[in-house]
């Protein structure tokens, strides 16, 4: 298992102060809510020297809240400094070393719903363990959550997001396809693709599934890949993946489950 280099949205921020650099930021995030939510984001400093970090005053911490209240998810962070790359580390979020190219990110449309989705059966849950998270910027969530039911397989090349919802996949989520929610997703079936879980922040999200051989899985923006394999424990086993926060920074577990 190991953190994923994935594609994302990537957003090349120019030398400034750090107010000025968050406004700009949040330009880029765009007018409307949601343009770029659930969508991995990468943070490119390339264009900084440790001198301007410095005298700019500038916090990926900062960077990281206001990305996580726009519903974002920060995947990785790009530079070339030690000091920001310690910053990310005790944050969480994986570095990349190097020069890469500065490009305006172009505005990414929200999922469209497909076919099934629109036949999807909505139903209040029974209130959920109303537990918040400590991270001041993470959404409040309500104690009821609706679901959002897809009712046969999820192809590859395929993207469903529940956005304020739970995810109940009835069939196999194919390795290319995608599922995401703003809650839980539950996969009832074989999980070959990617799952993301509490994609607008929640903390407490869950990914259950009962056949686990996943591409990617991720809890609010905490993300693993299985290129090196699966856990013997897991692998093709009913499996629960949850953040774990009793370590400093948070990290994903994955726990097998017995549903017999």
């Amino acid at each position: 298992m190991k953190f994923a280099k994935i594609k994302a949205v990537t957003f090349a921020l120019r030398p400034a102060p750090l107010q000025e650099s968050l406004e700009a930021l949040k330009k880029r995030l765009g007018p409307t809510p949601g343009v770029y939510s659930a969508e991995p984001a990468v943070l490119d400093f390339s264009g900084w020297n440790d001198t301007e970090l410095a005298e700019h005053g500038i916090e990926l911490k900062t960077y990281a809240e206001m990305l996580r209240a726009a519903g974002v998810l920060l995947a990785e962070v790009r530079g070339q400094s030690e000091a920001l790359e310690a910053q990310a580390e005790e944050l969480g979020i994986r570095f990349e070393t190097g020069q890469t190219e500065q490009l305006e990110p172009e505005p990414q449309p929200q999922p469209e719903k497909t076919e099934q989705a629109a036949q999807a059966v909505q139903a209040e849950l029974l209130e959920t363990d109303s537990e918040q998270a400590s991270h001041p910027a993470v959404p409040s969530f309500d104690n009821a959550r609706r679901t959002m039911v897809i009712d046969q397989s999820v192809r590859s090349g395929q993207k469903i997001y529940a956005q304020g919802a739970d995810l109940i996949v009835m069939g196999q989520v194919s390795a290319g396809a995608e599922v995401i929610a703003d809650g839980n997703v539950h996969v009832y079936g074989v999980l070959r693709g990617r799952a993301l879980a509490g994609a607008a922040g929640d903390t407490q999200a869950r990914i259950i599934s009962t056949c686990f051989e996943a591409e990617l899985v991720a809890v609010a923006g905490y993300y693993l890949t299985f290129e090196g394999g699966f856990p013997e424990e897991n692998r093709s086993k009913p499996t629960l993946i949850h953040l774990d926060h009793g370590t400093e920074p948070a990290v994903l577990r994955l726990k097998a489950i017995n549903i017999r």
